[in-house]
């Protein structure tokens, strides 16, 4: 299936879209957006385990399961200095 995956911060600048399409099979989790996201784009691989990612509109666990038509959104870690 496809889904809609918007893009923030750093993640629009390395792939140099807004939003991306994904084929995921049916039953997958958020985790396996971020797997196949970070496979398509090694340069986030870093950032694999603490990015932020919501589900249509609402910040969701990685073990979330997705189905058709869902939007999500994967952004950066929000890292803060001292």
């Amino acid at each position: 299936m496809k889904i809609t995956v918007r893009l923030f911060g750093r993640y629009k600048d390395i792939t140099g879209k807004d939003q991306i399409k994904l084929d995921i099979s049916a039953g997958n989790t958020l985790r396996d957006v971020v797997d196949t996201f970070v496979k398509q784009y090694p340069a986030t691989e870093k950032d694999k385990s603490r990015m932020m990612v919501s589900k249509n509109k609402m910040y969701a666990s990685f073990d979330t399961t997705i189905v058709e038509g869902d939007e999500i959104t994967l952004s950066p870690p929000v890292v803060s200095g001292g």
